[in-house]
């Protein structure tokens, strides 16, 4: 088979190792070169996965030799904007790890990038591949718990990573809670969030240098609110990695706890008094061939194979950064700002 993908991967650390094992079961990919600073590492990874790709120590280099039409991008978040618009501009498509940008800033610069080029910019939100949620969205759709009006997201894990996430100034918001803000988005049908209060913080007790916990709260299109409350540096009870949800309809509330089965309590029809009396539905969760990273990046290939959107297309994903950038803005003021652009919201007369 022609080799349609000429890949070339930019970061080789610890992630790295997940795509490249994905990507060489793909039949029409070919991984001609590898970058990173440190050159042992790429050329470990070329040794340990038998690639014959060459090694570059910098994305121009890479760029200007090699030649590539997809570039995956695997390195630290704060060389995302470099990486992507370099790329772009030499004619690539890029597929990278999330989040779409650190800042607002990088972020508009790499949607210019993607409008003057003509080439694509797919994001890696690999937590909305799977099944438990793509069931409640199926559930919220089909109309279970009427017009949804609140959704509520835990998240509590004290996660001691070591190494850059714990010097980042926001490493739950930046490496987290922009996976729970996207899950938010796509059970509202990609709706877009409209303001964004935040408090972020980090407790006396914290391993972290920046702010690894926090609490928001959204609203979005439509009129439903989103909560967020979540901790990297909190000890016992932990969460599950996709959270804990609740989600508020008008007609009654879906429950998951990020691994079992989601349920539904349903007002009875018809049903009057203080208290009204429910039905409660275990929703059923269809199996998918592929869940995580290994979906999200079946779909990015599919769709620069045909041409279609994929689901996180970079005009779609920045909504979901978008949310990110406002919560550290509005941490950074304490006040509600608005998620399209940062500024800040009028206070009511």
């Amino acid at each position: 088979m022609e080799r349609r993908f000429r890949v070339a991967i930019v970061g080789c650390g610890q992630m790295a190792n997940t795509w490249v094992d994905l990507l060489k079961r793909e039949p029409d990919v070919h991984i001609e070169a590898l970058a990173d600073v440190d050159l042992d590492r790429a050329r470990d990874m070329a040794a340990r996965y038998g690639l014959e790709a060459a090694i570059f120590a910098s994305v121009e280099a890479l760029l200007d030799e090699a030649r590539p039409n997809l570039v995956v991008d695997t390195a630290i978040p704060e060389a995302r904007r470099a990486i992507v618009t370099a790329a772009l501009e030499r004619g690539c498509d890029v597929i990278a790890e999330k989040p779409f940008a650190p800042t607002r800033a990088d972020a508009e610069a790499i949607l210019d990038a993607v409008a003057r080029s003509g080439r694509r910019y797919i994001v890696m939100q690999n937590r909305r591949y799977e099944p438990h949620l793509r069931a409640i969205r199926r559930a919220i759709e089909g109309g279970l718990i009427g017009r949804v009006e609140q959704i509520h997201a835990d998240f509590f894990i004290g996660a001691h990573f070591g190494g850059f996430r714990e010097r980042m100034e926001h490493p739950l918001l930046l490496d987290m809670a922009i996976h729970t803000f996207d899950q938010a988005r796509f059970l509202l049908g990609g709706a877009k969030a409209e303001t964004a209060l935040c408090m972020a913080f980090n407790p006396a007790s914290s391993w972290y240098d920046g702010c690894a916990s926090a609490i928001c709260a959204f609203e979005m299109e439509g009129g439903a609110v989103f909560s967020y409350r979540g901790s990297w540096s909190a000890e016992g009870f932990r969460t599950s990695w996709e959270s804990t949800w609740r989600i508020v309809g008008s007609r009654g509330t879906i429950a998951w706890d990020g691994s079992a089965k989601p349920e539904a309590e349903v007002v009875v029809e018809g049903a009057e008094g203080f208290l009204r009396p429910y039905r409660r539905v275990l929703i059923d969760v269809e199996p998918m061939p592929e869940v995580g990273h290994a979906a999200c990046l079946r779909e990015m290939l599919a769709a620069l194979r045909t041409g279609q959107p994929a689901e996180t297309e970079s005009s779609d994903n920045v909504e979901s950064a978008r949310m990110m950038y406002a919560a550290i803005e509005s941490a950074a003021i304490r006040a509600a700002v608005h998620v399209a652009d940062g500024s800040p919201v009028a206070p009511h007369p």
